[in-house]
C-alpha cells in the first residue's frame, strides 16, 4: 500500500471504527455491505471501498402525491 492509498482509505477506516457501514466493489461492479462481525481486508483498492450512503427520505407534498404513489403499487396500494 502506498501512501496515498493510505491517504484514500483513511476516511473509510476512520468511518469503520466509529460504527458506520461500509461497502466494497465486487466483480460485478455492485456494492456490498460489509457485515458487522467482518472486518476490513483492503485487498481491493481504495476506490473499491466507500461509506454506505444514508438513504435519501423525503416526505410527500400532500395527500394527494401519497395517494397517487400507493395506487402505483398494487394490489396492495388501495387497501383501506
Amino acid at each position: 500500500m502506498t501512501r496515498e492509498e493510505a491517504k484514500e482509505l483513511l476516511p473509510i477506516i476512520k468511518a469503520f471504527a466509529e460504527g458506520k457501514e461500509i461497502q466494497y466493489r465486487n466483480s460485478f461492479n455492485e456494492w456490498i455491505d460489509i457485515k458487522k462481525n467482518e472486518g476490513l481486508s483492503f485487498i481491493k483498492t481504495p476506490l473499491d471501498y466507500r461509506i454506505k450512503p444514508e438513504p435519501k427520505y423525503r416526505p410527500f407534498k400532500s395527500q394527494e402525491e401519497c395517494w397517487s404513489e400507493m395506487l402505483r403499487h398494487q394490489p396492495c396500494g388501495g387497501i383501506y
